[in-house]
């Protein structure tokens, strides 16, 4: 037998092996597609899963003086991002979010006031607009098939503070016109950059969470006081 004989010998029983192992695989002795009935290693407590989520919670805790106080519940935070995660063993996965994250600081109006001024408005914040990435760590108490369970989550989050806006609403200031708004942009007295610490307990797409800021809001060089460091609200989890 010549060589092209051979070859060609030998690629008609590979094949011939390759559709019947796959056949094996699909089939089994009582005619069931076992692909078919075969757990998917994508979903919410699979191997794999990613998905949307949208969240809302308020600013809490002191400020670092009386003259730096905020308004509660009025200061706020929304956020609106994607999660990655992957499944390590049973009951541990690692994943990391992306989100635009926005903060509004309320500022009190009394005559203790230093931040930015000491001009008192009839409204005043400041509001940081972000982008984050959030790696964490998740412990699961209760696995479910469809479900995203029980589980609690620890973490660190980092981002960019792409536009931070002092904004002012006066009332009756300007001859007629009845409320006049200003918002200040480009500040040299914020920070670009922030990160801290988070935990979130979820039940499946209902998630509570807390967050630490670690870093500062305002430079050294401003000799501001800090604003509450605690943000505490619920995400909602966009899947099935």
């Amino acid at each position: 037998m010549n060589l092209p004989s051979i070859s060609v010998f030998l690629i008609v029983v590979f094949t011939t092996l390759s559709s019947s192992i796959v056949a094996q695989e699909e089939e089994d002795k009582y005619g069931r597609d076992l692909d078919e009935l075969t757990l998917k290693k994508r979903g919410p407590n699979k191997d794999y899963y990613n998905h949307l989520f949208i969240g809302y919670g308020f600013i809490v805790g002191e400020s670092e003086s009386d003259s730096t106080q905020i308004l509660s519940p009025k200061s706020s935070a929304f956020m609106l991002g994607y999660l990655w995660k992957w499944r390590i063993t049973k009951w541990y996965e690692l994943g990391f979010d992306v989100l635009y994250h926005y903060n509004a600081f309320h500022l009190k109006q009394d005559s203790l006031k230093n931040i930015p001024t000491t001009v008192l408005h009839k409204r005043e914040k400041l509001v940081y607009n972000n982008i984050q990435i959030a790696p964490f760590q998740r412990f699961k108490f209760k696995n479910k098939h469809h479900s995203a369970g029980i589980f609690l989550d620890l973490g660190i989050y980092a981002g960019y503070n792409y536009r931070v806006k002092h904004q002012t609403v006066e009332r009756n200031n300007t001859p007629g016109a009845g409320k006049t708004k200003t918002v200040n942009t480009q500040l040299s007295f914020t920070e670009d950059f922030n990160y801290g610490l988070l935990a979130r307990i979820g039940f499946n797409r209902v998630v509570f969470y807390g967050r630490y800021r670690w870093s500062n809001l305002f430079t050294e060089k401003s000799g501001f006081s800090e604003l509450p460091r605690y943000e505490v609200g619920v995400r909602f989890g966009l899947h099935q």
